[in-house]
């Protein structure tokens, strides 16, 4: 008959949420009686990190739209992550506009877009 090993959580460690596994002295886990290394039992928690990637800082384009609202303009802030000629358009209508602040901000964009080599290959 084969053996069946389970991991089993030593009930005198509680360990944090949040822990640092490299400094962890005693494993708090047991398999077979024998203690398991911290790095292989399981994590309560992990960190995703941000959940959208795009050429722009996402606070800025929130910025951004909050400033386009202002002088009567529509903006969706997703839509300028994965759309070139619509953030192209859009940044060009708050450079047009009379607010310095949407203005500067537009340029700032278009220039963090430029960076990222946004532009490569776009049509205007």
């Amino acid at each position: 008959m084969n053996k069946v090993f389970h991991l089993l959580p030593n009930p005198q460690l509680n360990a944090p949420i949040f822990f640092d596994l490299r400094e962890q002295g005693a494993p708090d886990y047991v398999l077979g009686g024998v203690g398991v290394d911290p790095s292989l039992r399981p994590q309560t928690s992990f960190e995703l990190g941000p959940l959208l990637v795009g050429p722009v800082d996402g606070t800025e384009l929130q910025r951004f739209q909050q400033l386009m609202q202002m002088e009567g303009q529509v903006l969706q802030p997703t839509r300028m992550m994965y759309d070139r000629l619509y953030a192209c358009e859009r940044l060009a209508v708050g450079h047009a506009s009379s607010n310095p602040v949407l203005r500067d901000l537009a340029l700032k964009l278009f220039n963090s877009y430029q960076q990222a080599g946004e532009w490569i290959g776009l049509a205007h």
